[in-house]
């Protein structure tokens, strides 16, 4: 199989900049949202999503995550979340410092407690095109749940919860090993994206 290539977006070659001079930052960055922007990212995941079933290469779907999945839009003419998540990007490589092409999928998420929806620990890098995986995004988009705490494995052994809320996401650099914790209460509602650039050499 040749190497995996991707069409530059125009938006991020003209504002994602990536400085060579400096060392990428690899890990956790949370960046404040607008929650009217959030509720404008329900909104057309309710309306324009269209419904995917989980899966993984790995294991099978009841195995390693239990939700519900929506594929939106990624094109910042057709795509309000394409759009909002592009400028987000703009601000979170301020600090990752990589070189990036594009957002890829962009999917919402709905974990449900009376089905025990929960996604056990993976990375999002794989082989084939996810292996150019860089930053994967995760943007909780409703309060009122219990239990769906996401969860990050660091280099020392420890398990860190993170959470997203409305008013705030959570990137993280893809190869760290992460999970979310099965919901025990409500629906938790989330966006979720992976952005693109060179593969991991």
């Amino acid at each position: 199989m040749g190497k995996v290539t991707h069409l530059k977006s125009d938006f991020f070659k003209d504002n994602v900049i990536y400085d060579p001079s400096n060392d990428s930052n690899y890990g956790l960055v949370p960046l404040e949202m607008d929650e009217k922007s959030c509720d404008l990212v329900l909104q057309e995941a309710m309306q324009y999503g269209v419904e995917v079933k989980a899966s993984t290469s790995e294991k099978s779907a009841s195995s390693l995550r239990s939700v519900q999945a929506w594929v939106i839009p990624n094109d910042q003419n057709q795509s309000l979340t394409a759009e909002i998540l592009s400028h987000a990007v703009v601000e979170l490589n301020k600090v990752y410092n990589y070189k990036l092409s594009h957002i890829g999928e962009i999917q919402y998420y709905e974990y449900h407690a009376e089905d025990n929806d929960k996604y056990d620990w993976h990375m999002d890098i794989d082989s084939g095109i996810a292996s150019s995986r860089k930053i994967s995004i995760s943007w909780v988009l409703n309060k009122g749940f219990k239990g769906g705490d996401l969860q990050f494995f660091t280099n020392g052994g420890d398990i860190l919860t993170y959470n997203s809320t409305p008013n705030k996401l959570v990137s993280f650099t893809s190869f760290i090993n992460h999970s979310v914790t099965p919901v025990t209460e409500g629906i938790r509602k989330v966006c979720v994206a992976w952005v693109y650039g060179n593969t991991w050499a």
